[in-house]
């Protein structure tokens, strides 16, 4: 007797733990909660998937909890972990971003797991990297003083006129400086300008990008070897009018290809 009350008791609590994990399936595959669900309801739903593995589910009762509550920010960090755990890492950068503008006080939690995801939907390039081109005996300068900057740059370099995409671009991130040796050769340029966060290599654009920026008047490379540009970059708006006149803000598709 006392055995057959054993197996009873075990099972009396297998069927406790199984039977709230059913529920909450049945919630998220039909698409319905019960009335007066809350976002709370919702978010705390996630974390359980989330520490199952259980992904695909987890964000969907991020999301309802959001859809509830916009600006409920730990539903966005555990979406951003969720996303992180099926290798999403640029979404899952996203959403750490938003909880963190939602409640910055969660930064201490949230940094650790947002530099993980950055790291590998950003691999970090150096600046100073040479996106395009190549370095040449003889070749013209083209220095970028970006340490008062506000943000990452790439500054691309075409044929006046052209339309085949650029013959150099340099990667110059916030704080820095760099002077480019040979690289550019004898001729008139335009010069094109992006700035932003988060360089993505493959996409050969800005994550977050701030925007796009040519230099009206042409820049003409000539000279003896060692000659070339300086460009400054600070992170405050000038007055209107003060460079206005040369650089003019245009459409991504307008950018050369890199």
């Amino acid at each position: 007797m006392s055995a057959t009350v054993r197996v009873n008791t075990h099972l009396l609590l297998l069927l406790l733990v199984l039977v709230p994990l059913a529920s909450a399936e049945m919630v998220i595959v039909s698409g319905t909660a019960n009335p007066g669900a809350t976002a709370a309801a919702w978010n705390d739903l996630g974390n359980s998937l989330s520490e199952q593995k259980r992904w695909d589910m987890a964000i969907d009762a991020f999301d309802r909890a959001i859809a509830i509550d916009p600006g409920y920010a730990r539903a966005y960090f555990g979406k951003g972990k969720a996303l992180a755990g099926l290798g999403r890492h640029e979404l899952a950068v996203e959403a750490y971003g938003t909880a963190l503008s939602l409640d910055p006080s969660l930064a201490p939690v949230i940094e650790s797991y947002l530099s993980v995801s950055e790291s590998i939907a950003y691999p970090s390039i150096p600046s100073g990297s040479l996106i395009k081109g190549s370095w040449q005996p003889g070749y013209q300068f083209l220095a970028i003083d970006n340490t008062g900057g506000g943000s990452d740059l790439v500054v691309a370099l075409a044929p006046h006129g052209s339309t085949d995409g650029a013959t150099a671009a340099v990667y110059v991130a916030k704080g820095y400086y760099h002077k480019f040796e040979q690289i550019v050769p004898p001729g008139p340029y335009d010069v094109y300008i992006t700035f932003g966060e988060h360089w993505n290599s493959k996409e050969k654009a800005f994550a977050r990008v701030g925007g796009y920026l040519k230099w009206e008047l042409p820049r003409y490379f000539s000279g003896p070897e060692r000659y070339g540009y300086t460009m400054t970059f600070i992170s405050w708006q000038p007055a209107s009018g003060w460079w206005d006149y040369s650089l003019t803000p245009i459409r991504q598709d307008e950018f050369p290809a890199l």
